[in-house]
């Protein structure tokens, strides 16, 4: 019967540690890491950049996410297009922020002082 009661107990103890586990890694560490891999092929000097995500979800239920980078060389130029080396990176740092959530469109919005990041 003791033995019993160990078991159980430990179980219980075991469920509400999985239930109170801290997430992978925070926010804020995804977004620095999503900026810095888009850093690395970004001008040394620019004014501002992007990546913006879309998500669709079909009748079907399947996902499909289209990602836009793009930057500005100066607060008057427009937006140009370009490749980070690996251009997943950024859009995977989002979702695994908006993991929980029901979104349609995200943005991180960056300069070379400031961070941020918008959805909806």
């Amino acid at each position: 019967m003791f033995s019993f009661l160990n078991t159980f107990k430990r179980l219980i103890s075991k469920q509400q540690t999985a239930l109170t586990v801290e997430p992978e890694y925070s926010d804020e560490q995804l977004l620095q890491w999503a900026t810095g891999c888009m850093l690395e092929t970004l001008p040394d000097e620019f004014y501002e950049a992007r990546i913006s995500c879309f998500r669709n979800i079909d009748s079907e239920g399947r996902i499909a996410i289209a990602a836009i980078h793009d930057f500005k060389l100066s607060s008057e130029s427009e937006y140009t297009s370009f490749t980070p080396p690996d251009n997943l990176y950024a859009t995977h740092c989002i979702e695994k922020i908006l993991n929980e959530e029901n979104w349609r469109e995200a943005t991180i919005t960056f300069t070379p002082q400031t961070t941020r990041f918008m959805w909806q």
